[in-house]
């Protein structure tokens, strides 16, 4: 049985959630500060809700970043195993042919 976890998918993984992280740190206090200064804003729970989605945003903000780095230097370490084992698939492959 294979792995469905391939050195590609996990790079291509890293580098939407690292982009995602890095758009998500750049718009989210502007788009907060719109939100905040609009007219129509109310004060009291309305606050207390932007601020808890704030929170949340931020740490998930925080967390996507180093995963999607950590994600894309896993890709590079997994192809560069892979590399390794088929390398030494193919000499046992020639060892024992010629010892046949």
């Amino acid at each position: 049985m294979e792995s469905k976890l391939r050195p590609r998918v996990v790079l291509w993984w890293g580098i939407a959630l690292t982009v995602a992280g890095v758009l998500l740190a750049m718009l989210m206090p502007q788009l907060a500060y719109t939100a905040v200064q609009q007219p129509s804003a109310a004060t009291g729970v309305d606050q207390a809700l932007l601020a808890l989605l704030d929170l949340v945003v931020r740490v998930i903000g925080e967390v996507m970043t180093p995963l999607g780095v950590a994600l894309i230097g896993a890709s590079v370490v997994m192809a560069y195993v892979g590399r390794l084992l088929d390398v030494r698939t193919s000499e046992a492959g020639q060892a024992r042919a010629v010892d046949q």
